[in-house]
């Protein structure tokens, strides 16, 4: 190598360094127990992703978004609606309830709801897009892409969220 490629090697290998240290991964320091819990919510996914129905067939369809995994699953369908939502639609959610793994309820269940599907986590809307008009549907949001590994508003970090819904409408 000239002497031009050997500095610019070094220069460009102090930028990756520098900048994976100055990264979110000092942000957080986790208990022991957050560990578990985090661990456990992965674990969660990980068994959806493989579980199969009567069939044989995968009960639950993936969703990657920005490298991780969000899983759907169509509940109930009403009718052959093509309709779905866009990534600027408003849509109009009947009976949204959210859970934790472990049953517990973060969020009771609204009767009708409505939101922009840029101003909602990024695994729910990335589900939304795959669903359409009247089909009633189970999605698991990973931490990543819901509210991530800090504490928000009562839901701990690290949670995998539950959400139930039906799609009423979409503008």
């Amino acid at each position: 190598m000239n002497r031009f490629s050997i500095q610019a090697w070094s220069l460009l290998t102090a930028c990756v360094l520098g900048f994976a240290s100055c990264g979110d991964g000092d942000e957080f320091q986790f208990t022991e127990e957050q560990i578990a819990y985090i661990e456990e919510n992965r674990d969660y996914i990980r068994e959806r992703k493989v579980m199969k129905d009567e069939n044989g067939e995968l009960m639950y369809q993936q969703v990657v978004i920005a490298g991780d995994t969000a899983l759907y699953r169509i509940v109930k369908k009403e009718n052959d609606w093509v309709t779905h939502p866009t990534e600027t639609s408003r849509v109009y959610l009947l009976d949204l309830e959210g859970k934790f793994i472990d049953g517990q309820v973060f969020q009771k269940k609204l009767a009708n709801s409505d939101f922009y599907m840029n101003g909602i986590i990024p695994g729910l809307s990335g589900v939304l897009l795959n669903v359409r008009l009247d089909e009633t549907v189970e999605a698991i949001i990973p931490a990543s892409l819901g509210y991530g590994y800090g504490d928000y508003m009562g839901i701990p970090g690290g949670s995998t969220l539950i959400f139930t819904f039906t799609l009423d409408k979409v503008e």
